[in-house]
């Protein structure tokens, strides 16, 4: 197994540990990994620390004294030890207020862009069936709910570390670079922002943190083209019945609490 492939699958591996943050099952936030001293915190430690490091190489190294913001390796640890303290019930609750019943952070992109919402689910749903994904779509999600698209994400880095060939590897990341100019950079980070700005709990304002520092981690190693953020940050529409939905900046650096 070459080099190319352990860090493409490693990739794969993190953007799905993301997706558990955020499922709206309990059984999938990652509490077994807290801040104590037992062997199995240990161990859970070393095997994050082990992915970071085949996924984002040199990145992972990086250390607060030296970056302009949080690290990959500061803000997944601020995951796992917000986590480790989070209630059930204090999780169950702010899912539902942030995430399905009152929606302070809705997450569908034509909840933040201005652009035909069929013509966003209709170039998505292209997508899916061109790379044979089904993912949460399955489970009643929009194609354009933020799982989906990181599912596909996720699906498309792993066969790309199983492609056969160079070329057949290219064409798969090619395509990769496409989705996320056209479905992740407009509004994946407007979405962080508003998580992070809507949330009553510390858990939800780590894994937003997370998600843009990965992002932008990700985007940085394999190129992905992205604009800079422009000054003002529009806050989305929910369920409007316009097709047309509230526009979102690019990239928005969320500073830690």
């Amino acid at each position: 197994m070459n080099e190319k492939t352990v860090t493409l699958a490693a990739q794969a591996d993190l953007v799905l540990l993301t997706v558990d943050m955020l499922r709206p099952q309990w059984d999938n936030i990652p509490t077994a990994i807290e801040a104590n001293n037992t062997p199995e915190a240990d161990s859970a430690s070393s095997i994050i620390d082990e992915l970071l490091r085949h996924a984002l190489g040199d990145r992972a190294k990086i250390t607060d004294d030296t970056a302009s913001g949080p690290t990959p390796v500061s803000a997944l640890a601020d995951v796992l030890r917000c986590a480790s303290e989070l209630s059930h019930d204090d999780w169950a609750d702010e899912y539902w207020r942030m995430f399905d019943g009152a929606q302070a952070c809705p997450l569908n992109q034509a909840s933040y862009i201005r652009r035909d919402k069929g013509t966003i689910l209709g170039d998505l749903s292209g997508f899916y069936h061109a790379f044979g994904f089904q993912g949460s779509t399955t489970e009643g999600e929009r194609p354009d709910h933020l799982l989906c698209q990181l599912e596909f994400v996720a699906m498309m880095l792993a066969m790309a570390s199983q492609a056969p060939d160079a070329p057949s590897r290219e064409t798969v990341m090619q395509a990769l670079s496409r989705y996320a100019c056209d479905h992740m950079h407009d509004w994946l980070p407007a979405a962080c922002w508003q998580m992070c700005e809507s949330t009553h709990i510390e858990y939800f304002g780590a894994v937003s943190q997370w998600l843009l520092v990965l992002w932008q981690t990700l985007s940085d190693l394999q190129q992905w083209p992205s604009d800079l953020l422009p000054s003002n940050h529009l806050t989305p529409i929910v369920d409007p019945d316009d097709p047309y939905e509230c526009g979102a900046p690019d990239l928005h650096q969320i500073q830690p609490s």
